[in-house]
């Protein structure tokens, strides 16, 4: 039987869902449906090992050939003399972390690995990683698979007409659709399939033969056939190519749904009511029972009018006797916000920032498609979603569809929201809110210090790549200049002079020195992330040609207006980094009309008003890092990898670390980075133990 066939059999045995069968196997939840409704889709080794280890199948047996693994080709290469094809395939397999016995060759898996990776993780340059990279893809392309190298010359009879009418300039197709149209038309010439005779079922087998021959990663063939699709839509409409029957086509992929297969309009009656009802309230803007606060407090005015006075003089009685010898403080038994919280409204501290509110809307929202593709029920009303019985299936539907390598918080935070909506807005009764909260108990992952995945991050950097991060500023800066001085001698051979070097700096290259800086403060002093993007112009003192930023306590997370301020420090050499940007690139930075932007790091996009900072910078940093170092990181990471980095030099550091990190407390900044490294540890211990041993060296032979 065919690989589609067994698997169809299977499901229909088993009585399980093309997409439950995908989630359970650790896949993307159209990954199954994708193999039963695309001919000719050969999925690849991963995939297939995968479904082989749930099912308890060999679905390898189903394909035409046996699988290929990394070590035959190894023997194969070693006994024909290739030994750069065998060197090569085992640069891959070592890089890939991929065990050349029992990992099978598959074409796929190497160009996404290829192209989710730099050369400098490798320490390699890119020349070379490229050079590595092509001889890879052709080894594997030559191993098994096959690879078209026709093209659209090669085109003849109506299809070649076809290339030549969409390629004339009366047509009125775009450029991009043209290159679109080429690889297509050559298949349709290959398979002898006319124009008026294309079907979705061409598309699928196209896009199986794309996945096969290109080079092209999962989502770009994907993509590709899409644009083919529109292609053909638009070339409908074009008289210059009526003759040749071009008629609009579906592709074979459904409508993306995110990964609960569930469209936004299918839950929208719940996310209506959230909008209309939840959100005002969580603003602060009405009571849970929908009442304006802005009509509640002119209500409440109404009945204190006629004791206003009295109330006045009470006041002042009371404040007179507490100011006698011998007398306590007047302290208030009642507050404006217990009014409030009282009467169904939710106080200052209580309010949900846009930010919170966009979150929860997104929890409520999974919520909802989770019952959906879990139990084939709509979801009418918030009521009936926060049920503690749909809210336990819709919770298993989201733990299932976020199964990963690293164990996730997301499901926790979803049914914390839930709770507290269930709590303060529906206040539903004490049976539901004890069920939900054992809920909580069940799927929530209590963990306090750095998450799996972002440790598993701060592992990566090994004693090459923090030396290339801790030169990431100088790196950049050179990079800068370089450019600067291919710009000056091109003007000069184009114009004769040669300009200065600030004419020819732009926004682009201000943005790298921008980033550099940022990479030199965040270096030196590790702070969080919303103080550096929202640092001020008068924040920056100078204490002769040393620069310092002072960011005041309030805008400084765990303190307040009694506490001290957040000094940033620099070096002379940053300092003076900074002063020659701000004397001279950072007005090139500038966005026309924004000349009075207060930030150090301006907006570099005109949105809604002038006066914004650059929010984006930190992430520019970390993809110039990914680039340089060959590690992604987000940028909230990069605070954390200073003390990783600090930590690595000795143990001892860690109460330095907490001073510099800003924790409260010691077992604050243990919880981050005590289980970060045994080797931490254990490398003291084994120095002791070196230290302690009479027996000298032992020589195995």
């Amino acid at each position: 039987m065919t690989l589609a066939e067994t698997l169809k059999q299977y499901l229909e045995a088993n009585q399980e869902s093309k997409r439950g069968l995908s989630l359970r196997s650790g896949l993307g939840e159209k990954v199954v449906s994708d193999i039963l409704r695309i001919p000719g889709l050969r999925p690849r080794a991963t995939t297939l090992t995968a479904l082989s280890r749930t099912t308890g199948i060999d679905l390898f047996q189903c394909l035409d050939h046996p699988p290929v693994y990394y070590a035959d080709l190894i023997a194969r290469f070693d006994a024909e003399g290739e030994k750069r094809k065998a060197t090569r395939v085992r640069w891959l397999t070592r890089v890939a972390k991929w065990v050349p016995e029992i990992t099978i060759v598959c074409r796929r898996d190497v160009i996404e690995f290829l192209r989710d990776h730099r050369a400098a993780e490798f320490n390699l340059t890119k020349g070379s990683y490229a050079t590595y990279s092509s001889e890879a893809i052709e080894i594997v392309n030559s191993s098994a698979m096959r690879n078209r190298k026709r093209g659209s010359r090669d085109l003849t009879g109506t299809h070649a007409e076809i290339l030549a009418a969409i390629s004339a300039k009366e047509c009125d197709l775009r450029e991009w659709q043209v290159g679109v149209a080429r690889p297509f038309l050559v298949f349709l010439h290959d398979q002898q399939i006319l124009v008026p005779e294309v079907t979705t079922d061409t598309l699928a087998a196209y896009y199986a033969e794309r996945m096969e021959t290109s080079s092209k990663s999962e989502e770009k063939c994907r993509q590709h056939v899409i644009e083919v699709a529109k292609f053909l839509k638009d070339a409908r409409r074009i008289e210059l190519l009526q003759p040749f029957g071009f008629c609009p086509v579906e592709t074979p992929f459904e409508k993306y749904a995110g990964k609960y297969g569930v469209a936004d309009e299918v839950v929208s009656e719940v996310m209506m009511e959230f909008d209309r009802d939840v959100a005002p309230w969580a603003i602060g803007e009405v009571s849970r029972t929908g009442q304006p606060l802005a009509a509640f407090i002119q209500e409440l005015d109404k009945c204190e009018t006629s004791v206003s006075v009295k109330k006045a003089l009470l006041k002042k009685r009371r404040a007179e006797n507490a100011a006698r010898p011998g007398q306590k403080p007047v302290e208030d038994t009642w507050s404006d916000d217990d009014l409030l919280a009282q009467n169904g409204f939710l106080t200052d501290k209580q309010k949900w920032s846009a930010r919170t509110l966009k979150t929860r809307r997104g929890y409520i929202a999974s919520l909802a498609k989770s019952m959906v593709a879990t139990l084939d029920i709509v979801p009418e009303s918030l009521e009936e979603l926060l049920d503690p019985d749909f809210l336990h299936a819709a919770a298993d539907g989201i733990r299932d569809a976020n199964v990963g390598e690293f164990s996730s918080s997301y499901l926790g935070s979803v049914l914390k929201c839930a709770r507290k909506i269930a709590k303060e807005f529906q206040c539903r009764s004490k049976k539901d809110l004890k069920r939900i909260k054992k809920l909580i108990k069940i799927h929530d992952r209590k963990r306090r210090g750095i998450a799996p995945r972002n440790k598993a991050k701060l592992r990566e950097f090994d004693d090459q790549r923090i030396q290339r991060t801790i030169d990431l500023g100088d790196v950049i800066i050179t990079d800068v200049n370089a450019e600067i001085d291919r710009r000056r001698v091109a003007h000069r051979k184009k114009h004769g002079v040669l300009p200065s070097r600030v004419d020819v700096i732009d926004a682009e290259l201000g943005r790298n020195i921008m980033a550099a800086i940022a990479h030199e403060i965040l270096l030196r002093n590790a702070p969080r992330s919303d103080n550096l993007i929202n640092a001020r112009l008068d924040w920056i003192s100078w204490r002769g040609e040393v620069a310092r930023i002072t960011v005041p306590a309030l805008h400084v997370k765990m303190r307040g207006p009694d506490d001290d301020d957040l000094t940033l420090f620099l070096n002379g050499r940053q300092s003076k980094l900074l002063r020659s940007y701000l004397d001279t690139v950072r007005a090139k930075c500038l966005v026309s009309g924004d000349d009075r932007n207060p930030y150090l790091f301006p907006a570099q996009v005109r949105k809604e008003k002038a006066g914004q900072p650059y929010k984006t910078v930190l992430k520019r940093v970390t993809r110039i890092l990914n680039d340089k170092v060959g590690s992604r990181i987000n940028p909230h990471l990069y605070r954390h990898l200073i003390g990783w980095i600090w930590l690595k030099q000795s143990i001892d550091n860690l109460p330095k670390v907490q001073r510099m990190l800003g924790h409260a407390s010691l077992p604050t900044t243990i919880d981050y980075y005590a289980e970060l490294d045994p080797s931490l540890v254990f490398d003291a211990w084994n120095e002791h133990l070196n230290n302690k041993s009479s027996t000298g060296k032992v020589r195995a032979a």
